[in-house]
């Protein structure tokens, strides 16, 4: 079993969307200093994760599937 590195999920759609860490920060309720901490963690909470998903406009398959091997 692969387990998948979420802050580089978060990292490479967060890099396709063209969001800054400051607007993601806004969207999600949190700060720019908390998004810099997701994208350097591992492991992230499911919830978390839905809501990430939600502000970049992606469903949390497509956000996860950042880091799947093809």
């Amino acid at each position: 079993m692969t387990l998948i590195d979420a802050g580089n999920c978060i990292r490479i759609e967060q890099e396709r969307a063209g969001m800054p860490s400051v607007e993601l920060a806004r969207l999600t309720g949190s700060s720019p200093q908390q998004v810099i901490r997701w994208r350097n963690n591992k492991n992230i909470k499911l919830h978390t994760m839905q809501e990430i998903a939600k502000a970049l406009g992606v469903s949390l398959f497509v956000l996860i599937s950042n880091d799947l091997p093809c």
